[in-house]
């Protein structure tokens, strides 16, 4: 999904919409001087600023899926850049721009006055008649390994660390069904169960450090600088896993924790404290998100394009309170079904295990 969103005052609502159809419907003139060299000069800075996080879980991603669709990189790399041209992106956005995938969603406004300016605003600018829908080709899950042995990047504004880690990331296939998964609910209870962050965690006691991996990776292990369990959902595929830093010297002990505590999920099972915990701890999270109104129109927006229909909080708060132990084991299981996917970012990898030797350790 492309999200594009607006923050005015009330007496600029007006103004504000129209700027937004604009954006949206027509799009920055790429056929003016310039236009198309500043626009290949963002993408390369957004490529070269990525972190080494971003990096990681990027080729985790093709890792998992190769060369699918679900394998392709959001940061558009150097090489690619040379392709771009007006014509490329205006055939883009007309496949991809089509009225009858895009949601309207305000925070603030009453749905009647959205609806005028809605017809206002955007209604002379969509197309007399929808494009073809493009074809994306299915994404299979295969696992497998990527290593990305390069100079670890310095965002701006940071300084340059005379001692780069190495990033690790280890995740499983989930359920299948993606954002229409019956498991979705328990995908993110789960992923909330593990937690974890960074070493040095800012904002107070009690900002997640009872997690599974603040108490066995964060809180035991020295040399991690950090170890956060994720999860990426799509259409009809899912991801849950860890990614994790070390020192290059530490990178397969890593590993090894890493890959311990996701098939771990599916050998034992979860107690009902700490389930609790996570269930709780997942419903403060989502209800203090949306006290913000940017939040709150984002969350509308992205759940009547994907859903159909925006969920209650009522229901939210009834599916997550209805979330099993055995529905925990049931994913862990699943999970450790389908071969492990792992990747690496670093200037030294050579202590990384291939996903050879970590399928081994499946066997154990």
């Amino acid at each position: 999904q492309t999200l594009y969103c607006v923050d005015a005052l009330r007496e600029s609502l007006e103004d504000a919409t129209r700027l937004l159809a604009e954006a949206t419907l027509l799009g920055p003139d790429l056929a003016a001087p310039g236009a198309m060299d500043d626009a290949r000069n963002s993408l390369l800075l957004h490529f070269e600023d990525a972190t080494q996080d971003a990096r990681c879980r990027e080729a985790v991603h093709l890792a998992a899926y190769g060369d699918s669709p679900l394998g392709a990189p959001l940061l558009c790399p150097p090489e690619a850049l040379g392709g771009l041209t007006p014509s490329t992106l205006a055939n883009f956005r007309a496949a991809v721009f089509r009225p009858e995938k895009t949601v309207l969603a305000g925070a603030g406004v009453g749905h009647d006055e959205l609806v005028a300016l809605a017809e206002r605003y955007f209604e002379p600018l969509l197309p007399p008649s929808p494009g073809t829908a493009p074809f994306v080709p299915p994404s299979t899950y295969v696992g497998g390994e990527v290593r990305m042995e390069e100079r670890v990047p310095t965002p701006a504004g940071f300084a340059v660390d005379a001692s780069p880690p190495v990033r690790v990331a280890v995740a499983m296939r989930a359920p299948d069904g993606g954002w229409h998964s019956k498991d979705l609910i328990a995908l993110c209870v789960l992923q909330t169960l593990l937690g974890g962050g960074d070493s040095f965690s800012a904002g107070g006691p009690g900002k997640g450090m009872y997690s599974r991996l603040y108490r066995e990776v964060l809180n035991r292990h020295y040399w991690v600088e950090a170890c956060e369990a994720f999860v990426s959902v799509h259409d009809n595929e899912g991801l849950l896993g860890i990614v994790g830093a070390a020192p290059p010297q530490y990178a397969g002990h890593l590993t090894e924790v890493l890959a311990a505590h996701l098939l771990r999920l599916g050998q034992e099972p979860v107690s009902r404290e700490e389930l609790a915990r996570a269930k709780n701890m997942l419903k403060v999270n989502v209800l203090t998100q949306l006290e913000s109104r940017l939040v709150l129109f984002e969350d509308v927006a992205r759940q009547v394009a994907t859903f159909g229909r925006r969920q209650t909080l009522r229901e939210m708060t009834e599916l997550v309170d209805a979330v099993t132990e055995e529905d925990i084991a049931r994913i862990g299981r699943f999970m450790c079904s389908a071969p492990p996917s792992i990747a690496s970012h670093g200037e030294d990898l050579s202590k990384v295990p291939n996903v050879e030797t970590v399928r081994g350790w499946r066997l154990k």
